[in-house]
């Protein structure tokens, strides 16, 4: 099966190149195409669907997840299943029945689990419960359970083990209103952090930064939370928010962040600026292409977006039905409309975009050497027995 698949992915590379081959190199630019070649594919002998959560290179080990069952999958480089940690229960090594929003490596000899609102829970490579961290929301006002992501980056800094993340849950949205306070909003909340796991110091950091478009010019366009990524080996934290066109990517290898980049962010399909909401109005549809991916990817960033079904469409089809979601016309809508595209950012500038992948998927994954692995597994176009992610690179 390996060898089939490899054999296939040279085949489509060779493809990909023939198509490029002839093509004029266009100028660079924040805007140049940018392509992409597969290289390998991690085949992993199991039915149920899996994502990646995790990567750790120097041993070649992968952290996956069942996307139904939600359990932790350790596989190594060649798609063996090393072990399925059972942890999926009350017990003494247990996270509880209900699962992880997503599972992370710490270093060579542990890992970590973000339960369901009941603390980040500390594993060693048996699956032996090490410590349980407290959570560190304020309550439970809103939960978001994303397949493809995962929202906590712990790393070991001097000895020293911390989690840079995002947690919503950071303010109570009864009290400080977005609807009410207008741009003031972006003032008050913090929803990034840095959490220290072995005396549990928990710090907030600036979430919508001094100099962030709306923020500056008093807009408020939503309350939307920002994301967050961390590149482990260079101490480097890129925050994004959803909304927008800007990037602020900082120096995290001391004890503060230092902003190093304020990144304009441009995409003929993303207008100038988002649009803005008058306090006290109530939410309503919008097609703004809100960003949702961020990701580091060797040397450089991903920022993420897809476009949305326009707003005339969609009132057309709430006028047919209030679950016009459920009808084959908005599937149909979804189809036409609804893109993916990836800026690419380098040293503090937009370098290029990403148009498309080589192969069928999502993007799952991409770790600090600059490999993006794709995901065709959740919804493949032939029922299989397996699941294979797809590693591929930016061409050089």
């Amino acid at each position: 099966m390996n060898r089939f698949l490899f054999a296939g992915a040279v085949v489509i590379t060779m493809a990909f190149y023939a198509c490029k081959s002839n093509d004029k190199e266009e100028d660079k630019g924040p805007l140049s195409k940018i392509a992409l070649e597969l290289v390998d594919s991690l085949v992993v002998d199991e039915f149920s669907p899996l994502v990646m959560d995790d990567f750790m290179e120097e041993e070649g080990l992968f952290l996956l997840r069942g996307t139904k069952s939600r359990k932790p999958y350790l596989v190594n480089n060649k798609g063996d299943i090393v072990k399925i940690f059972e942890v999926l229960n009350e017990g003494p090594d247990g996270l509880g029945s209900s699962g992880a929003f997503g599972y992370r490596f710490l270093d060579k000899n542990r890992w970590v689990a973000q339960g369901l609102f009941n603390g980040f829970h500390l594993y060693d490579m048996r699956g032996k419960k090490e410590k349980v961290i407290p959570p560190n929301n304020l309550g439970v006002f809103a939960m978001t359970v994303y397949t493809f992501r995962t929202t906590f980056n712990p790393y070991v800094k001097d000895g020293v083990p911390y989690m840079i993340g995002e947690e919503q849950n950071l303010y109570n949205p009864k009290e400080i209103s977005g609807t009410e306070l207008g741009a003031g909003f972006y003032e008050k909340v913090k929803t990034l952090y840095r959490y220290r796991l072995d005396n549990e110091e928990h710090e907030l950091l600036e979430t919508y930064p001094e100099s962030w478009g709306p923020r500056r010019n008093e807009r408020f366009v939503g309350a939307s939370h920002p994301m967050v990524a961390y590149h482990k080996s260079k101490g480097e934290m890129a925050v994004l928010p959803v909304m927008g066109n800007e990037l602020f990517v900082y120096d995290f290898s001391a004890e503060q962040p230092v902003m190093k980049h304020q990144v304009n962010l441009t995409h003929p399909y993303r207008p100038a600026e988002a649009p803005q909401i008058e306090a006290g109005s109530r939410e309503y549809f919008s097609d703004y292409p809100s960003f949702t991916e961020l990701r580091y990817c060797g040397e450089k960033i991903l920022v993420g977006f897809h476009t949305r079904i326009p707003v005339d469409v969609v009132k057309q089809l709430r006028a047919q039905s209030e679950q016009y979601y459920n009808m084959p016309e908005y599937k149909e809508a979804e189809a036409q409309y609804i893109k993916t595209y990836f800026l690419v950012v380098e040293n503090g500038e937009q370098i290029g975009v990403l148009d498309k992948f080589p192969v069928p998927g999502r993007l799952d994954f991409t770790d600090e050497k600059g490999f993006l692995y794709v995901n065709d597994n959740v919804d493949p176009a032939t029922e299989r027995d397996y699941n294979v992610f797809y590693k591929i690179r930016i061409r050089k």
